[in-house]
């Protein structure tokens, strides 16, 4: 994830992602155990979506604020 990327670039993607999600299942002969599993997996997609733009948020504000420390930015930064 790249982090300087702005916040409504990301939303703007994952209601793209939404929109075709649904018009899919909609045009879609699934049944109904297959379209259970979608759905679930789906809602598991938006929590980690969410927690993501959640945790990528802190750490915006943190590097803003200086409150990180180089070991922290440095670790961070290696693992996006």
């Amino acid at each position: 994830v790249d982090i300087k990327q702005p916040s409504n670039q990301i939303t703007s993607y994952l209601e793209t992602m939404d929109e075709m999600f649904h018009h899919t299942m909609v045009n879609s002969m699934l049944p109904r155990s297959d379209l259970q599993a979608i759905i679930e997996n789906k809602h598991q997609m938006k929590v980690i979506q969410l927690n993501l733009q959640r945790w990528t948020r802190y750490y915006e504000v943190g590097v803003e604020e200086q409150l990180w420390s180089i070991e922290v930015k440095e670790k961070l930064s290696v693992k996006t």
